[in-house]
């Protein structure tokens, strides 16, 4: 009986018409529906019900861009005077820096400079966007849609500034506040050499001119 099975699995493979004669069982349809003919005509009888949701699902996520802010950003006040300084952007290494080899190119406790080495291509004006006359103060002096300058928000709406004065924005975040030294707003930020300046504009003082 294994002799004739054997030689028979062959045959089978060489003529498609043997398998007529070869049954190993009594065979049933499957009992499931194809899960893929279900999902097509659900889709097909709840085409509005779906396309409603998906709008709901879009105007939902659009909303929450729109409104987005990060966590941590501080407002920071208004400059009470105009000030000039340069904060200290000496970094010390919290541990060894080794080669591939194992041997340390920078010790632990080295301090460097960043502005040695990198240099910041554009000027940075931070404001605060929900103060209507830091945007008029920024507008005048030609900081919006101008490739030498990024605006930087310690508060307000990203999205309305953008679309209002058709420029790129970004938040000013903990990192660049603490980095920089930022107190207050109007703030100029600009590399000179190797030294970072930060002007604080006082928008009511009177001695305050068009800055640059």
């Amino acid at each position: 009986m294994r002799f004739r099975i054997f030689l028979l699995i062959p045959t089978v493979i060489l003529n498609a018409k043997v398998i007529e004669i070869l049954h190993v069982g009594k065979t049933y349809p499957f009992a499931e529906k194809d899960l893929l003919v279900l999902l097509h005509k659900y889709i097909k009888s709840h085409k509005k019900e779906i396309a409603k949701k998906l709008q709901k699902i879009k105007k939902e996520a659009k909303k929450k861009i729109i409104n987005f802010k990060p966590q941590g950003i501080n407002p920071l006040t208004p400059a009470p005077k105009n000030r000039v300084f340069y904060p200290d952007l000496t970094y010390t290494l919290p541990y060894d820096i080794k080669d591939t080899q194992g041997r340390v190119i920078y010790p632990k406790g080295f301090k460097f400079n960043p502005a040695n080495y990198v240099r910041l291509p554009y000027t940075i004006v931070v404001i605060n966007g929900n103060r209507k006359e830091e945007l008029k103060w920024a507008e005048k002096n030609g900081y919006f849609n101008n490739i030498h300058y990024r605006i930087f928000l310690t508060d307000g709406n990203w999205y309305e500034i953008m679309k209002k004065y058709k420029t790129q924005v970004y938040y000013c975040m903990p990192q660049i506040e603490k980095r920089f030294k930022l107190k207050h707003t109007p703030s100029i930020i600009t590399q000179i050499g190797n030294k970072i300046e930060v002007r604080e504009i006082c928008l009511k003082c009177k001695n305050t001119r068009k800055e640059k």
